[in-house]
């Protein structure tokens, strides 16, 4: 038998940071976040009063109806296993919102239905068990649901010495990924970590200026600074605001550099060029003539590569004098939560210039190495598609997060546990159409 209490927040996020699959989303803070929903913590415990399960449930009013919808965020916490526990707590639930006016409440547990594409035995189990209990379950390959169904989770190995641990990570990334992290760093990158006892109005004006860009460009609607402000503030410790900076000084450096490199491979190779035919003038002995008509065509070769590259290095030198006097040029910025062990890349935003210097990759790579100072033993990516097909639109961020080398996760999904039929089929038919319409509205 297993009873079911309101329990304190402290009573909740303490079984969430230290149950495996607890999450910074079943947490008081989180609820504090969400302030236009209410909030209440229920706990689970066993006849020995042990407590076995902790849930934050968030409701908010149906517009014009008196009822509320319920949504418990990556929840309720406990064994899903224990099939007895989960049908107690569901008929818990349900009794619950017919007491309280609540017409359905939307669960989507933290876990994997499937990994790299293969299925799990636990999450299989889980799902099953969850529609035979009477919760109804809708698919999502994209972005449909209210958390992201498919993610890239890196696992870490905190019992590891930490820089052993980054060099096995990075040297796990694909080539391509380490190749564009170095391009980063010597185009001059930096990133730099804020959260509520360094941060300042400026850092939260330009990550909102890099939110706003980065949504008109993808077409998705941006939160307010004040909501960015909040997630600082409220969720302290456990949240921090990433920044990839950009400096002028050692791009035009480094650049510089490779051009005077480039000048002088120039001049060498004119000055082969001119021995080789110096070395085939009245020469009679063929093998001669082949080796040095081979030295000719090697020099003439090299020579066009150099001055293609001079000219691309003069292009870029004129493309860069713009940020002369940019002491201050964000290229990129995220959102980092890090809560029992895990830490998650929640937002992330991008300008539309110097995106050739690959500031995301040099951001991923600064939240992992994070995470395993912090003795994380898991990073995640959070959302991609679930559709693979090279010519969805959603591939490319696929792609990019594939290249760190994380598993591909499916989760078991969203479940909605209707109590009232006919507000909960009201309310799937018209949100879908409301949502578009502010889309619209907002993106304008």
């Amino acid at each position: 038998m297993y009873s079911f209490r309101k329990i304190s927040s402290d009573e909740l996020n303490k079984f969430s940071i230290e149950h495996k699959k607890g999450h910074i989303f079943q947490t008081s803070l989180w609820g504090d976040l969400k302030t236009e929903w209410l909030k209440k913590f229920i706990g689970g415990f066993d006849e020995r009063g042990n407590m076995v399960l902790a849930c934050m449930l968030m409701l908010r009013k149906i517009p014009s109806t008196g009822k509320y919808l319920g949504y418990t965020p990556r929840g309720f916490i406990c064994d899903f296993s224990n099939e007895e526990l989960v049908k107690s707590f569901t008929d818990f639930l349900k009794s619950y919102g017919r007491e309280n006016h609540v017409a359905f409440i939307t669960i989507d547990p933290d876990i994997h239905l499937a990994e790299n594409e293969k299925p799990t035995e636990y999450g299989g189990k889980t799902k099953d068990m969850l529609i035979s209990l009477g919760y109804k379950h809708k698919d999502s390959k994209n972005f449909e649901g209210i958390q992201p169904n498919f993610v890239f989770r890196l696992n870490l190995d905190p019992s590891k010495d930490k820089e052993d641990e980054k060099k096995e990570i990075y040297e796990g990334f694909t080539s391509k990924t380490r190749y564009n992290i170095k391009v980063a760093e010597d185009r001059g990158l930096t990133c730099e970590v804020y959260d509520k006892d360094n941060i300042n109005d400026e850092i939260l004006d330009k990550f909102q200026e890099l939110m706003e860009i980065t949504g008109k460009r993808d077409n998705f609607i941006v939160r307010r600074r004040e909501y960015f402000k909040d997630m600082i503030d409220k969720l302290y410790p456990y949240c921090r605001i990433y920044m990839i900076k950009y400096n002028y000084d050692k791009d035009f450096k480094r650049l510089t550099e490779k051009f005077d490199a480039q000048q002088k491979n120039l001049e060498r190779f004119k000055n082969k060029k001119e021995r080789a035919i110096l070395a085939l003038k009245d020469e009679t002995d063929e093998s001669k003539i082949e080796r040095n008509n081979k030295k000719l065509s090697d020099a003439e070769k090299n020579i066009e590569e150099s001055e293609r590259q001079i000219k691309g290095f003069e292009e870029r030198i004129k493309e860069i004098e713009q940020y002369k006097d940019e002491k201050n040029l964000y290229v990129s910025g995220s959102v980092y939560l890090y809560f029992g062990g895990k830490g998650w890349y929640l937002y992330g935003a991008s300008h539309n210039t110097l995106r050739d210097a690959m500031p995301n990759f040099l951001m991923q790579w600064s939240m992992i190495q994070d995470t395993i100072d912090m003795g994380g033993y898991m990073y995640d990516f959070r959302g991609v598609s679930g559709d693979l097909n090279p010519d969805n639109p959603l591939y490319g961020l696929y792609k990019f997060k594939k290249g760190f080398n994380g598993n591909f996760v499916e989760f078991i999904g969203e479940y909605d546990l209707v109590i009232d039929e006919f507000l909960y089929k009201m309310f799937k038919s018209l949100f879908p159409k409301f949502k578009e319409m502010r889309n619209k509205i907002r993106n304008r």
